[in-house]
């Protein structure tokens, strides 16, 4: 049981820290946060990758990694996948709602809710493969 406990810890924080470092490394520092960091730009580049793929890697992937780590969140809570999947849908399309009306910050996006929804559903399939496998 303690392992099982060990494995969720790391799927809740990995994906965290993974899609905090794609924020820190890859992109400018955030115009809200001028003085936290002590650089101006991106601390690494990205423009030997292809535009498609590393407009992916700044601008979305970090959000589906958030978005999978809130969902094992609420699966490591609750032990209900769909739930957990309904939940983390429900915040991501209200949260771009919000930015769109701009009643929060941020920048509303059709495409990270469709990278969102994809993305967790591969994840789910993933993690109810695994389940099942914990079962027997």
């Amino acid at each position: 049981m303690a392992d099982i406990k060990k494995k969720n810890w790391i799927m809740i924080l990995l994906p965290l820290f993974l899609g905090t470092m794609i924020y820190v490394l890859f992109r400018p520092p955030l115009s809200w946060f001028p003085d936290f960091f002590g650089w101006e730009k991106a601390v690494v580049s990205l423009s030997w990758i292809p535009a498609p793929i590393s407009t992916f890697i700044l601008y979305h992937l970090s959000d589906v990694l958030w978005a999978i780590s809130f969902a094992e969140m609420i699966y490591t809570i609750k032990r209900k996948l769909y739930l957990a999947f309904i939940i983390v849908i429900a915040v991501t399309v209200l949260l771009n709602l919000a930015q769109h009306f701009r009643i929060a910050k941020g920048t509303a996006d059709i495409l990270d809710v469709i990278y969102i929804v994809v993305s967790l559903s591969i994840y789910f399939i993933i993690r109810k493969r695994i389940k099942k496998h914990e079962k027997t």
